[in-house]
């Protein structure tokens, strides 16, 4: 089966909607500069009435997505929000992966050839997961851009897969690649916020391929 990771959650009923319809990971943005950025007691906040109603990290997993965030910081933000995972988008490395306190998702981007920029092994990163998205100057993510998922396949086996996917292109993308877990925020958003609509047309594909290509 294919994990669904729903990226950018801002409110409690974003997180419903993608919850209900089957995701397995929420992503709460941490990076100030970005208009999915979310404050850590809001989050905080959203996780502890997801458990409520939805259970614990055996039903679904919170990610903490952060960019050269201080790692005093960043634990802070991580423990204070309930998070289950830290995700690193920026220049963060191997050693201050393993000191965040919790289980990393490290970025690797892709550029439009396919080609990686940075090791593909997530030890090499102190990480447990790569999540591979599309490089763009000056863009840590929500580039709305894809690149060859062919080619990426070898790595992706293991990995998040994520840059341009949408409800349209998301089970071409899982035959292309055939990834562990698929990743989207802007492909679910109208208007620069989440649709709970396409979010659930998503996830209903994800699902659609798993049963025709499992």
């Amino acid at each position: 089966m294919t994990r669904v990771k729903i990226c950018g959650v801002r409110t409690f009923e974003q997180a419903a909607v993608a919850l209900e319809a089957g995701a397995d990971f929420l992503g709460f943005i941490f990076y100030r500069p970005s208009h999915r950025y979310v404050r850590p007691e809001t989050v905080g906040e959203i996780v502890a009435a997801c458990r409520t109603r939805f259970g614990g990290p055996e039903r679904w997993s919170a990610v903490g997505v952060f960019v050269d965030e201080p790692l005093d910081e960043a634990t802070a933000i991580l423990d204070t929000s309930g998070l289950d995972f830290a995700q690193l988008c920026g220049a963060e490395d191997a050693s201050y992966a393993r000191e965040v306190g919790r289980p990393v998702v490290r970025v690797v981007h892709v550029g439009v050839k396919g080609q990686t920029h940075g090791a593909t092994e997530p030890a090499a990163h102190g990480a447990v997961r790569l999540l591979l998205d599309t490089r763009a100057d000056g863009m840590y993510g929500g580039t709305g851009t894809t690149y060859p998922w062919t080619v990426v396949r070898p790595v992706a086996e293991s990995a998040f897969l994520a840059g341009g996917l949408t409800p349209a292109n998301v089970a071409d993308a899982i035959v292309a690649a055939r990834p562990w877990a698929v990743d989207v925020s802007s492909g679910v958003e109208r208007d620069r916020v989440k649709d709970p609509d396409l979010i659930r047309a998503f996830i209903t594909e994800v699902r659609r391929v798993d049963n025709n290509h499992g």
